[in-house]
This record gives C-alpha cells, structure tokens and sequence, in this order.
C-alpha cells in the first residue's frame, strides 16, 4: 500500500522556479546566493499558504547544493541535495514551534547549532511557526540568534 502523503507536502515547490507569486522573494534569495552576500538569519513572514516555509526550505537546499545551476537553482542531483530531497540531510534542521515551543526543544536545537556541517557549507535551521515559542523558549534563543557560531 502507498504512503499517504498531505497535498500540501505532495505538491510543494522544490525550486526557486516552481513558487508562485513570490517573485520579489525568489529573485532576492537567488541573488543573495548568486554574489555570496549571505545573513545568518532570515525571518520569513506572511498570511498562511503562501510559501513562507516551501521558499526557506528551497533556499536551505540551495545554499547548500554542490553544483548550483546558472540560474540559481539547485542542481537536484548532488549528494547534498539527495540527501535533502529523500529528507535525511544533517544540515538542514526544521523544528515545529507550533508543537515544540518549550525551552528544552530550544535548548536541544541550540546544541546542534555549535555541529559543523556534514556535508555542504552551511547548517540551517527552519524555525516554523516561530511565534508560537513561550517567552522562556525565546529569551534561550536570543543569544544564538544575534551571535551564531561560524
């Protein structure tokens, strides 16, 4: 029998190219990608369904590619991007605020923060629904946040 897969994760855009109405933010990531003139944090906002999450994640993915295309899309066939695409890359980490908002899941992801990448240049954190943190789970992840590691 097959895996149930939600819609929404079933047809999510895996490429700069594939998100639609977005074309401000896809053509600012991809620049910031194409000159190498990166921030340590990016905060993604808007109503719901409108690909804040999707367009982290492929920026994640992008970052990270080993053979970024000329349009500054990832190549889809590198390790980094396998890895990422079968969902088992250690770079890329993505935690639900939403259901895990406490100082203990924040305190547990900031122990990942001082890794270094395994493979690929950076480590990147997907905060998703990141207003949902309680005040102590915020205030523990301030500090990481205007200081990261290298």
């Amino acid at each position: 029998m097959e895996q149930y897969i939600v819609s929404a994760r079933k047809y999510r855009p895996s490429t700069f190219a594939s998100v639609v109405g977005q074309p401000a933010l896809t053509s600012t990531l991809k620049n910031a990608i194409a000159t190498d003139r990166l921030a340590h944090a990016y905060l993604f906002c808007g109503s719901r369904g409108v690909g804040k999450t999707s367009c982290a994640r492929i920026f994640a993915k992008t970052i990270n590619c080993e053979n970024p295309g000329p349009d500054g899309e990832a190549c889809n066939c590198c390790n980094s991007c396998n890895d990422f695409n079968e969902g088992r890359s250690l770079n890329i980490v993505e935690l639900d605020a939403a259901s895990h908002n406490g100082v203990d899941d924040i305190r547990a992801m900031i122990e990942q923060v001082q890794l270094p990448p395994t493979r690929g240049r950076y480590r990147v954190f997907i905060i998703d629904e990141v207003h949902m943190l309680s005040n102590q789970a915020f205030n523990a992840f301030l500090k990481t946040l205007e200081e990261p590691p290298s």
